[in-house]
């Protein structure tokens, strides 16, 4: 499906009129970033997209890898370029492990990393090459003709998910008869989700996806779970 093709959907499910070329409620804009969302939300609760790329260090302890890997979600597994592996650690365990850790120089062992950008290196070597697999963000779509770069299987996906987001503004009964959508959307994220999962475990990758079962999916458009609609969405 192409950025055109889900927007399409989107506003025939919307009710827009299709005959109107510039639709009032849910222009053509609103809608490519609520299914830009979409994609980046299923990325990051399935961690479908990986890359490998090679890491020169500087000799420093801490870097921002997004400086560097503007699709940069977090490592999935690092190791040097014999082959070696480099373990993952808390900052906690540097500070137990060694008083001196963030000046200790010598070749990487053991890494850390923080949020969707900090990177830690103990100990440190100017010059080491580290093979790093991360977990990607998507690109954006922008064009009617680009491609969700998820899995094809989960394209429709994306308007469910961005139908829910759209009508929030509206509320009411209008948000509330959208939730099944929502509801939709988790089930297939989860259902890659789980298929990651697996294929990480075989890799013997350091993170693995999100439990989906165990978030308060009410979170992600921000109402709480006491209200009418959410509760409403269970027997969506």
């Amino acid at each position: 499906m192409t950025a055109l093709d889900m927007v399409d959907r989107c506003q025939q499910r919307l009710h827009e009129d299709p005959a109107v070329t510039t639709p009032v409620y849910y222009p053509y804009p609103e809608v490519l970033s609520a299914l830009n969302r979409a994609q980046r939300m299923f990325v990051l609760l399935t961690l479908c997209l990986e890359t490998t790329v090679t890491f020169d260090e500087d000799g420093s302890t801490f870097y921002n890898m997004r400086t560097s890997y503007e699709d940069w979600l977090l490592p999935l597994r690092v190791s040097t370029l014999a082959g070696v592996r480099v373990r993952p650690a808390r900052l906690a365990d540097l500070d137990a492990l060694d008083s001196q850790w963030q000046a200790n120089v010598a070749p990487t062992k053991r890494y850390a990393a923080l949020g969707f950008d900090f990177f830690v290196c103990y100990p440190q070597q100017s010059g080491m090459a580290l093979v790093i697999t991360y977990a990607q963000a998507p690109p954006a779509l922008v064009n009617p003709t680009d491609v969700p770069v998820i899995p094809e299987d989960y394209h429709p996906a994306l308007p469910d998910f961005a139908i829910p987001w759209l009508r929030l503004k509206e509320g009411g009964q209008e948000f509330q008869k959208s939730l099944p959508y929502l509801k939709r959307f988790f089930a297939e994220a989860d259902r890659e989700a789980e298929y990651v999962r697996q294929r990480n475990i075989a890799a013997r990758y350091d993170n693995l996806p999100f439990e989906l079962r165990r978030l308060d999916r009410s979170k992600f458009l921000g109402v709480r779970p006491d209200l009418p609609s959410m509760k409403g969405s269970k027997n969506g």
